[in-house]
Order: C-alpha cells, then sequence, then structure tokens
C-alpha cells in the first residue's frame, strides 16, 4: 500500500521546471497541464514539439501530461529521448525512473535514479522516487535510509508520513482489538478481545502470535495460535495461521487460514483460502478480493467469499458474501471508511450462529487516526440485519503500536 501510495504522490508532485519559458504558445500549454486539463495541454504541447523539436522543456511536459493521464508506458520513452540527448537531465531521469517504477522495471528504475542522485544528492524527489524504488525491491531497510534523508532535508507532512510508513514496513508491532454486540430481544450481547504480536525477522520473514476470548451466548471461550508471513517477491505475500482450541462450542475448535496478497501497479489482489471445524461442523471458504488506491487518497475494495457447510447429517450448504468498501484520507493522518456487507461481515470473528446458508446485511463506518509514534487507533460501528428480525450493533475500538 505504501508504495502505491508514493508512487501516486510522486507522480504528482514531480513536475519539470516551468521557468524561462521562450516559445511561443509554450506557457499557457504549461498553464493548462497545471490546471490539469491534459487533452487540451497534450494538444498544445505536440503542436509546439513539431515546430521546436530539440525543446527539452516541452518534451518533459509532454511526458508529464501522460504521467497525469495515467499512462508511464508512453511516458517513459519521451523522458528516455530527452536522458539520451542530455545525460545530466535531472527531471528526465527522475520522470523516466518513476516512469519505470510504475511499469514494474524496478532495476531499470534504480539504475536510472541512481545517475539522477550521483548528480543532485540533496534532491527531495530523487531520494523519495529511490525509496519507493528500493520499497519496490523489497529493500526495506534500504529503503529506509532514502525516506529519513528526505524527511530530514524537506520535513514536509507528506514526506514525514512517507517516512512512517516506511518505519512501519521494517518494525514488529502489536496490535489489539476488543468488540461489544448488542442485539435486539432476549438476546444475550458478545464482547471480546483479539490480541497479537507481529515481529519481522527480516525483509522476507514475518511471524507472529494470536490471542482471541470471547463471551457469547453466556459461555466464555478462546483460542490461541500463530502463522507466519513470507514475502516471496516484492509484490507478493502468502501468510499461514492456525487457532485452535478443541474445547470451544461456539467459536471454532480450529481454524486453519492460508492467504496471497500481490500487488500490480495500484491494485493489491488477495486470494484466501479458510477452513473452520466446529463442534460437529466443517466449513470451508475461498474468497477472491481486491483494494484498489485510486488516487493517493481514495481507496476503494471489493470481495466475495464462497463457504460451504457440512455436518455428520446434511451432504452441504451454500452460503455467500459480498464485501464493498471505501476508504478516504479527510486530511493527513485521518482516514474515514464505509461498507456494505451481505452474508458474513468478518471472518475473524465467525461464530456457529452464522455457518451454513447466513443471510445478513451490515452497514459499517470507521474511523482511524495514525500518530507520527506509530501508533494507530480505529474505531468502527456497524449495525447489521438478519432473518427473522434480528438486529445486531457492534462497537469496535483497535489499537496498533509499532515498535
Amino acid at each position: 500500500m505504501l508504495l502505491s501510495l508514493v508512487l501516486l504522490m510522486l507522480a504528482q508532485d514531480v513536475q519539470p521546471a516551468a521557468v524561462n519559458a521562450t516559445i511561443p504558445g509554450l506557457p499557457s500549454a504549461i498553464e493548462l497541464a497545471q490546471e490539469g486539463r491534459n487533452a487540451e495541454a497534450l494538444k498544445a504541447l505536440q503542436k509546439i514539439v513539431q515546430q521546436y523539436p530539440n525543446d527539452h522543456l516541452t518534451r518533459l511536459w509532454i511526458a508529464r501530461v501522460h504521467d497525469q493521464m495515467g499512462r508511464p508506458d508512453l511516458a517513459e520513452p519521451v523522458y528516455l529521448s530527452i536522458v539520451l540527448e542530455d545525460p545530466r537531465n535531472v527531471d528526465a531521469l527522475v520522470g523516466a525512473g518513476v516512469a519505470l517504477l510504475q511499469e514494474d522495471q524496478v532495476d531499470a528504475a534504480i539504475d536510472m535514479l541512481t545517475r539522477a542522485e550521483a548528480l543532485t544528492p540533496q534532491n527531495p524527489n530523487v531520494l523519495t522516487a529511490l525509496g519507493a524504488a528500493y520499497e519496490a525491491a523489497g529493500r526495506d531497510e534500504r529503503s529506509l535510509t532514502y525516506y529519513e534523508k528526505v524527511a530530514a532535508i524537506s520535513p514536509t507532512m507528506p514526506n514525514r508520513i512517507a517516512l512512517e510508513g516506511a518505519r512501519k514496513q521494517t518494525s514488529h508491532r502489536f496490535e489489539s482489538q476488543t468488540y461489544d454486540e448488542q442485539y435486539n430481544g432476549k438476546i444475550e450481547g458478545t464482547r471480546g478481545v483479539d490480541l497479537a504480536g507481529n515481529f519481522r525477522l527480516n525483509d522476507t520473514w514475518r511471524v507472529f502470535g494470536r490471542a482471541q476470548v470471547q463471551s457469547k451466548f453466556n459461555t466464555d471461550e478462546h483460542r490461541v495460535g500463530g502463522g507466519a508471513e513470507w514475502r516471496v517477491q516484492p509484490s507478493a505475500t502468502l501468510t499461514g495461521q492456525a487457532l485452535v482450541n478443541n474445547n470451544n462450542r461456539i467459536m471454532p475448535q480450529h481454524d486453519y487460514l492460508g492467504r496471497l496478497d500481490y500487488g500490480y501497479h495500484r491494485a493489491t489482489w488477495t486470494a484466501i483460502i479458510r477452513y473452520f471445524d466446529f463442534f460437529g461442523a466443517k466449513v470451508s471458504m475461498a474468497s477472491p478480493g481486491v483494494t484498489v488506491d485510486v488516487t493517493s487518497r481514495w481507496t476503494f475494495a471489493a470481495r466475495y467469499a464462497y463457504t460451504r457447510t457440512t455436518t455428520d447429517t446434511t451432504g452441504g450448504v451454500d452460503g455467500n458474501t459480498v464485501d464493498l468498501r471505501a476508504a478516504h484520507e479527510i486530511k493527513p493522518r485521518f482516514w474515514v471508511r464505509g461498507g456494505y456487507v451481505y452474508g458474513v461481515d468478518n471472518f475473524d470473528l465467525f461464530t456457529v450462529d452464522q455457518i451454513g446458508k447466513f443471510q445478513a446485511n451490515t452497514v459499517l463506518g470507521q474511523a482511524q487516526y495514525i500518530f507520527p509514534s506509530l501508533t494507530s487507533i480505529v474505531g468502527t460501528v456497524s449495525h447489521q440485519t438478519r432473518e427473522g428480525g434480528i438486529h445486531m450493533n457492534r462497537f469496535t475500538f483497535g489499537l496498533t503500536q509499532a515498535f
């Protein structure tokens, strides 16, 4: 997530200089580009370059407009053509490096940006791009050094937040979540807590331990376990987890999870398989999903889950879940989220009353604030309606501390 957000910020912020524009029509074309009128700007710039094919500033802005239109494949050759003619043109080197990163050509991007660093070692745009490039290469420690440099040179809010994100990548973390569910009628409420410690071993491996305690239907239960995260390649991570307690009757006795996360450009694709063993019932789940960073401040996510429940007396009951969510950064560090879920809204809180063909509609709202201390607090309110006129309100508070 951090990488895609940094690339979005770079693509928005790295602009060629617009000074000394003496070619007729160029200042107005640049103004169109700066106003976001990309189609008009591109048409005007291409007309100018036909008359002045050797003007690097015009060509830089053509590449810049391609970037703004989400076309790094078209921007890259324009930047590279300038680099071939002027190997010391830092704007073209950085532009080419960022475009190559967006095309997943990480080694070529690092080479281009390293050349820019040799020319301007204190340039914030160069350092930020190198931080993103080494992150894309899976070299988190090296990436962190560049984010630290750029934050020291230019301590703007985006640069500080990028640094905090890089520190989280190289840190351990403690996670806690407490929740309270209230039902209408005579159904007893549910209370629970979910605790986890996640420890980074190196750029490739993390391990974690987890414990859940829950009071539901006048019954106190718990389960414990853990797992590991394996970064197979910089853009792909495999996660395995097991949570167990043979004495449970409401929570699963056994819960096994396998998950693959794969990042491609602005999207992160997820595939989950999960197996729940309840007392007398077994549930298998398969769930694909995707999260898309539409802009640096807007994110959308969609997930589908198919479940099949079998017991000693039934041949199998199918269940379906559709989960749609959106997130928006209102201001730096402060995010709000909303969502709608048909089916099981949270498989981490999956209990025996939700197995089989569980039909429910859930709407939720969430607010998150991320402190400079790498502390994140999250509050969530959910309202669920079930068959039979059952209503449930869940209040959740989460805390994550990186260290």
